[in-house]
């Protein structure tokens, strides 16, 4: 038993086509139909003969339905495939932790830039009276140097990791070891430089 489904949408018209392999295709050419043909014996009749005596088939019809298109993300979210790139499958590195926190610290220390820049323009006062505001308000030694810490210490990081992208660029440090030996070294010394800032 032999199944055939093809599909073409030029002319239309049912025939008998012989190919070059000498076997025998059924192929439906009418738009919207789709043609499934089945032969109990040899389509072709007696060998070498052109189509006379022993073939049996049906042909059934039926209407063409086109599949329905579903968006790339659409398909996705029905199959609750996780999007890609997504860091959950991958376990945290040295190198990527300081090469995010490098980011974070350059937005950070651009917005001190920015809030300078515009104070120094819009501001009524000049820095004077507001450090004068600040010490008015009595705070205490531990939460002014607690204060200093958390300004100080994105600077200071974006300033020495900064180094170690500057030697990479020069092509230095550049094998795994020396990655993680100026990581560490990094991260020891924006804490004494952040410490050292915030007693001043």
């Amino acid at each position: 038993m032999i199944s055939l489904i093809m599909k073409n949408y030029h002319a239309p018209r049912l025939s008998l086509t012989r190919i070059l392999n000498k076997k025998c295709l059924f192929y439906q050419t009418t738009p919207g139909l789709q043609l499934v043909t089945s032969f109990a014996t040899d389509p072709c009749g007696k060998k070498g003969g052109g189509g006379g005596g022993g073939g049996k088939h049906t042909v059934t019809y039926k209407s063409y339905t086109p599949p329905q298109y579903k968006p790339h993300d659409k398909k996705n979210m029905d199959l609750n495939r996780p999007m890609s790139p997504h860091l959950t499958i991958y376990a945290p590195t040295l190198p990527a932790m300081t090469s995010i926190a490098q980011r974070i610290t350059g937005v950070i220390v651009l917005s001190y830039a920015i809030l300078v820049a515009f104070g120094s323009l819009f501001l009524p006062n000049g820095i004077d009276s507001y450090v004068s505001m600040i010490q008015s308000l009595d705070m205490g030694t531990f939460t002014i140097i607690l204060l200093k810490m958390l300004l100080g210490a994105p600077f200071v990081y974006h300033y020495f990791n900064g180094i170690r992208y500057c030697a990479w660029n020069a092509g230095k440090w550049l094998e795994l070891k020396d990655v993680y030996e100026t990581a560490r070294k990094s991260f020891i010394l924006t804490a004494v430089f952040t410490v050292l800032f915030s007693l001043f």
